[in-house]
């Protein structure tokens, strides 16, 4: 009888170690999904208003629907914001804002 509780044991254990072991897998794909969504929104034009303030457009040119923000250095970020596949938004910050990166949100 002692035989039996411990096979039972020891398969829900093993059980338990697979299942967390594919949940590992789980994310990890996750982040390279994230990383390389990172890398499909691209800077198309950029330039100043007549008052001096940046400005950007980025499109996304990832295969899915991102919120996204975009980031500035030495000036406040955009808000998040839904950008479809092949869709441009267009950000703008402060001046002496520069254009840093588009980031998921």
């Amino acid at each position: 009888m002692m035989k039996a509780g411990f096979k039972a044991w020891a398969v829900a254990s093993g059980a338990a170690l697979l299942l967390v072991a594919g949940a590992g897998s789980a994310s990890a794909g996750t982040s390279t999904q994230t990383a390389a969504a990172a890398d499909c929104f691209k800077k198309v034009d950029s330039g100043r208003t007549i008052t001096g303030n940046p400005w950007v457009k980025v499109k996304n040119e990832c295969a899915w629907t991102y919120d996204v923000k975009v980031v500035w250095k030495y000036g406040p970020d955009s808000t998040c914001k839904e950008l479809s596949p092949g869709e441009t938004i267009r950000s703008e910050s402060t001046p002496p804002a520069k254009y840093d990166r588009a980031k998921i949100c």
